[in-house]
């Protein structure tokens, strides 16, 4: 009995009074760091979510009204991590925006047919991404990021429509017109249906969508191989 005590007051001495936690009970208690193992993060799939939660953002948003805090929210993560994975908001906006629209995926075929081939693609396109969009999300920046907006309709679309017509047997300027025509087009399109929900175009079904955009985009088609020297510049 005289030895336990001593023992006991021995071991509370060395301690200051106190018994270590892990001595509590009579088990010992695991450490914090064997409580919470740390569990490294997966860079890729946090990048691909902060790019997720942003694609909506800034499409309904546009750049300016859009914060890296409400970006880091709706994907579940802090806002350090895009300023680690991205260098900031540009960084995230400019990675977002790099989804191509593919239409060389579409031009081989009879250029009679194209115009249904396009609107399909097109109209295809927007149902698929919805909010997502990044020509939506480029639109309603382009007050404050016009670069970004020119770079993405030349790249994913003038340059290859136009390569696409001249292979068709489309003059050069005829090619760029054409091209240019469809572009705008479909901006004017996607303004009014998809940004100011307005009018007969908004209104239309999907089937009827795509019913009249190809009509009206093989018209342009058709029209190209016609037009004549009063074209616009080309680059």
């Amino acid at each position: 009995m005289c030895t336990t005590i001593h023992i006991m007051c021995t071991g509370m001495h060395m301690f200051g009074n106190r018994v270590p936690s892990r001595f509590v009970s009579g088990h010992a208690q695991e450490s914090s760091a064997e409580k919470r193992p740390s569990r490294p993060r997966n860079a890729s799939a946090t990048r691909e979510a902060l790019l997720k939660a942003a694609r909506p953002l800034f499409a309904r948003n546009g750049y300016e009204a859009t914060t890296v805090n409400q970006v880091a929210q709706a994907a579940g993560f802090s806002p350090n991590l895009v300023t680690r994975y991205f260098g900031g908001k540009e960084g995230l906006f400019l990675a977002a925006m790099e989804a191509r629209l593919n239409l060389e995926s579409t031009l081989p075929g009879d250029v009679g047919d194209l115009g249904r081939r396009l609107a399909d693609r097109i109209a295809g396109r927007w149902e698929q991404q919805g909010d997502g969009d990044p020509l939506l999300a480029l639109m309603r920046s382009a007050s404050s990021r016009p670069a970004a907006l020119g770079a993405y309709l030349e790249q994913e679309s003038t340059e290859p429509l136009t390569r696409a017509f001249i292979g068709w047997g489309y003059t050069e300027q005829q090619a760029a017109d054409t091209a240019n025509a469809i572009q705008s087009f479909v901006l004017g399109t996607v303004v009014t249906r998809r940004m100011l929900h307005s009018g007969a175009v908004a209104a239309a079904s999907g089937p009827q969508l795509r019913a009249w955009m190809a009509e009206v985009l093989q018209r342009l088609i058709d029209g190209g191989a016609k037009s004549g020297s009063a074209g616009l510049p080309t680059s």
